[in-house]
């Protein structure tokens, strides 16, 4: 799960888990600092309260009792009445009980009391030392603590800006547009990255250039003879080399129309335009550019209207005619379709390969000897083009290609 998040998040969570730790920290260190304060005025109170005791014992003089209170920074309470508020309305903190008396701390109006008692005393000391518990430090350290960690976030972002502007940016480029130009200011690795990807968008753009002019030239020059020599086919005597020449004459010039439409289809500008037209009119479209007899083609049709390419879609459905009729064993094919599907099916053997084999340009010459050349491919850049899906199964001796219209995004 972690490989499949981004940088900018996994960051993210880092510093977020590392803020929580932060606060965690201070507060279990302002908690466990509460707790040795208090354990600190506890044994203050006691050795105060114990030494008041022990003194009791020799029946003190006001002299002993006085350096007793400067020693300890106490007061001794006077007045009756305060000391019946502070017994009645005091916080009792503490009780102790011992061989030499009984002391209690109580706090009222956040002032410590010791109220030492012992047989023939009885005494209430204020604690005139400050006592309050400051956080003021904890709580400046927290605060610097946090300024260095946002310092620190904020740094961090800083260089990850540019990361995430150079990722945009790659998928602008793999989205088509080819005259995207990486800006890059910095000479750390990011900059590095992003002035190797300009030179590589360069050297794509330049064979990209070079391939369309070839593309054209190549078709430009080969239309030429093919359609001289349909011609002097023509003037032939021989009805089956003339037709055997047709034949192949024919084929190139498939080809080249293949081609072209590879062409158009991998060009950076390549672009659908759809007009809302019902299945029937794109049916009607595909007859005339294979020019066949509609009897080799059994029609189980649901009309429908969709928005598509009209010519692409048209050129899809004849390519898959096409291969239905030339691989099935009784050189028919049949086509269902519907709101849902359209289905173009033949009888025939099964596929030797995975679909995804023959919908790849071909670059090997096994393709190539299969007979679906271009035809496969072609169609698959269509159908997604369109965000539909094209699939294929084999069930009871027929092939059955799919072009799901449901959009798969």
């Amino acid at each position: 799960m972690i490989r499949n998040i981004s940088i900018s998040t996994f960051v993210n969570i880092i510093f977020a888990l590392a803020f929580v730790s932060i606060f965690l920290t201070f507060a279990i260190f302002i908690r466990y600092d509460k707790e040795r304060y208090d354990l600190s005025l506890q044994n203050r109170y006691e050795l105060i309260a114990e030494n008041f005791l022990i003194l009791f014992q020799d029946h003190p003089n006001a002299q002993r009792l006085n350096e007793l209170y400067k020693k300890f920074n106490v007061k001794p309470i006077e007045d009756r009445d305060r000391k019946l508020e502070i017994i009645n309305n005091a916080q009792e903190l503490k009780i102790t009980q011992n061989y030499l008396g009984t002391y209690r701390v109580y706090r009222f109006d956040d002032i410590y009391y010791i109220y030492v008692q012992r047989y023939g005393y009885n005494i209430i000391l204020r604690d005139t030392k400050q006592h309050n518990y400051n956080v003021a430090f904890i709580i400046a350290g927290f605060v610097l603590s946090l300024i260095v960690f946002i310092f620190l976030y904020e740094i961090l972002n800083r260089k990850l800006r540019p990361l995430r502007l150079l990722n945009k940016q790659i998928i602008e480029f793999s989205n088509g547009n080819r005259d995207i130009k990486l800006e890059y200011k910095s000479h750390d690795e990011v900059g590095t990255i992003a002035k190797n990807f300009n030179e590589a968008i360069n050297i794509i753009n330049n064979q990209s250039k070079s391939k369309d002019l070839f593309m054209r030239n190549m078709m430009h020059e080969l239309k030429t003879p093919i359609t001289k020599a349909m011609f002097i086919a023509e003037t032939l005597d021989d009805d089956k080399t003339r037709e055997n020449l047709q034949r192949a004459f024919r084929r190139m010039d498939d080809i080249i129309k293949e081609l072209a439409t590879v062409e158009k289809l991998t060009s950076q500008n390549t672009m659908i335009y759809k007009e809302k037209i019902n299945f029937l009119a794109i049916f009607q479209k595909t007859m005339e550019l294979m020019l066949i007899n509609s009897e080799n083609i059994e029609q189980k049709i649901e009309d429908f209207w969709f928005e598509v390419d009209i010519y692409m879609m048209s050129i899809a459905l004849k390519n898959l005619l096409d291969n239905a009729i030339k691989f099935s064993t009784n050189k028919k094919a049949i086509i269902e379709a519907n709101k849902n599907i359209i289905k173009v099916i033949s009888y025939g053997e099964p596929l030797k390969n995975e679909l995804s084999f023959y919908t790849d340009a071909f670059y090997q010459e096994d393709k190539r000897s299969s007979g679906f050349g271009l035809g496969l491919y072609i169609v698959k850049t269509i159908v997604n083009l369109h965000k539909f899906k094209l699939e294929y199964e084999h069930i009871d001796g027929k092939n059955c290609f799919i072009i799901k219209l449901l959009n798969y995004n």
